[in-house]
């Protein structure tokens, strides 16, 4: 990493994961998780993944060096960083469950943008909305999509059409948002066969926070989330 600012907020992300995991933790597995004793290295694939720290002392029966089985996501910008962590239960088609955050800056989509990554109906939700929200509405809807793609693993190496992020039935009514909204609203992604071959949909929730948008998803609900 050549610029500070990517450096600084690479490390504003490790922290907040660390917070976010011992929190996560401390609810499956009782004991006195510090954010000290976790290190939030990154597989192969840039996925990041919680251990004990190689100089920690051993906790609740895992040696220091250990995987940690918690699913972790972390996303930074504009010097702000989102975690999320669920500590893994019962495996899910023969791995543990993942989660996906993505957090980014509300800024204006271009027409060309919307055709290029956005299904028929999302584009028609978001024109939908008065002038001022449509670049909110557009910016979730990016962020549910890579928040989703994390969690299936595969990131923007699929066509993005294949996923159509909504709000999900009902939740129309409290629409429109406006920015630092601090509820966390559901979303439902519809996935292709293609992308998600066992998995119809995900779902997740979404919000504004000043200048930002959050979107987290996850192959269920529990989940820990720390700003």
């Amino acid at each position: 990493m050549r610029l500070d600012r990517r450096r600084a907020e690479w490390l504003l992300g490790r922290v907040t994961a660390k917070v976010v995991v011992a929190r996560a933790l401390a609810e499956a597995y009782p004991g006195p998780w510090t954010p000290e004793a976790i290190d939030i290295p990154s597989e192969p694939s840039g996925r990041p993944y919680a251990r004990l720290a190689p100089d920690a002392a051993p906790m609740v029966g895992f040696a220091p060096g250990n995987r940690l089985p918690v699913s972790v996501s972390i996303s930074h910008t504009e010097g702000h960083a989102l975690c999320a962590a669920s500590p893994w239960r019962a495996p899910l088609g023969g791995r543990p469950q993942r989660v996906g955050i993505d957090l980014g800056r509300v800024e204006p989509r271009s027409r060309a943008f919307l055709d290029t990554f956005f299904t028929e109906e999302e584009c028609a939700w978001l024109l939908a909305a008065v002038a001022r929200e449509r670049d909110i509405r557009a910016n979730l809807i990016w962020c549910a999509k890579e928040a989703v793609l994390k969690v299936l693993g595969l990131g923007l190496t699929v066509d993005t059409h294949q996923l159509n992020c909504r709000p999900v039935p009902g939740d129309a009514a409290k629409w429109p948002l406006v920015p630092g909204d601090a509820t966390w609203r559901p979303f439902i992604a519809a996935c292709a066969p293609t992308v998600a071959p066992d998995c119809a949909s995900i779902r997740g929730v979404w919000r504004t926070f000043p200048g930002l948008v959050a979107a987290l998803a996850a192959d269920e609900a529990a989940i820990s989330a720390e700003p």
